[in-house]
């Protein structure tokens, strides 16, 4: 059985302050662009800029509560991250607030989209900057199972990702010792 996004959860947008105005930043507001979207959680750390309370009242820039996902729509359509503290950020990226966490695992569901980033970049359109409509994010069908086995799924990848970059790193030592070996 499936639910689309749409339906666990409130999407919003991201935005960027004018860059002409000086006090719109170097306050203590991370603000991020898709550069950070690595599908780990972010934190400040992650911040390419850092903005100011006023770029938030007069700007389209707004809060994104800690532990939201949030995934690109238009430049690095498809990258997703939790967000680990309140921060705001770019145009290109939707945020995903609301989402019922006695029944969702976010961890499960960033897994989930990104499973989809292909079909999401099939799906970017525009002439110059391609990107994704939220209708589209929004009518993505996600496995609907319960909680625990979200958690033990998400599990399952992560220690199959790791197994992976272990191999990918045994295959990179063979073929320098291959090379060394030849000269």
């Amino acid at each position: 059985m499936y639910v689309r996004l749409g339906e666990i959860c409130d999407f919003q947008s991201g935005g960027t302050p004018s860059k002409n105005n000086q006090k719109f930043f170097d306050g203590d507001i991370p603000w991020i662009t898709t550069v950070a979207l690595k599908g780990l959680g972010i934190d400040g750390s992650d911040a390419v800029n850092w903005i100011t309370e006023e770029a938030i009242k007069q700007s389209a820039a707004k809060i994104v509560p800690a532990n939201s996902i949030m995934i690109g729509t238009r430049v690095g359509v498809g990258k997703v991250a939790i967000n680990l503290v309140d921060m705001s950020t770019s145009q290109d990226i939707v945020s995903l607030i609301g989402i019922d966490e006695t029944r969702w695992c976010k961890e499960y569901l960033c897994k989930c989209l990104i499973g989809k980033s292909q079909y999401l970049n099939s799906q970017a359109r525009g002439a110059t900057i391609k990107g994704i409509k939220i209708d589209t994010l929004a009518n993505l069908k996600i496995p609907e199972i319960s909680i625990e086995k979200q958690y033990e799924v998400s599990r399952i990848i992560d220690k199959t990702r790791i197994i992976i970059e272990q191999r990918k790193q045994e295959l990179m030592n063979l073929n320098e010792l291959m090379k060394a070996r030849f000269v």
